[in-house]
């Protein structure tokens, strides 16, 4: 695909080459050139233009077919990353509960009384389920 692809960008490319030279010579030669002269040469220009944007379409076609596959692999590794995103939040949800746990038994241990019923609320706050998951019974 990438040789047509090529290709059809070099003919667009060429096309438009051609419809400039031809609006230069237009505008050039404009008051030597009669009303139905520059008319035609006009329409000429706009049919050259058109014709680019017919390649410059099948190039833009081709690089889409061409990347297909690759789309689909894009797809698959968002859905992985996806699921690894939701891991993590998981892991760090586990994280957050162990910390909280971890400072909690730390304030027991060294009597630290003014500092426990913060940690205790940290801990519950830890605990509490996701706003966007419903309790499971248990």
């Amino acid at each position: 695909m990438t040789g047509s692809n090529d290709q059809a960008q070099q003919l667009a490319d060429l096309f438009t080459q051609l419809a400039n030279e031809v609006d230069a010579f237009r505008n050039a030669h404009y008051d030597e050139l009669s009303p139905a002269q520059r008319a035609d040469l006009e329409d000429k220009i706009q049919q050259l233009y058109d014709f680019h944007d017919e390649f410059a379409g099948d190039a833009i076609q081709n690089t889409l077919n061409a990347m297909q596959g690759d789309l689909s692999q894009l797809t698959s590794i968002t859905a992985q990353a996806k699921k690894a995103l939701q891991h993590l939040e998981t892991v760090q949800r586990v994280v957050n509960i162990v910390s909280a746990a971890s400072t909690l038994a730390e304030d027991i241990i060294s009597a630290d009384y003014g500092a426990i019923p913060d940690s205790v609320r940290v801990l519950a706050q830890a605990i509490q389920p996701s706003p966007d998951k419903k309790p499971t019974d248990s």
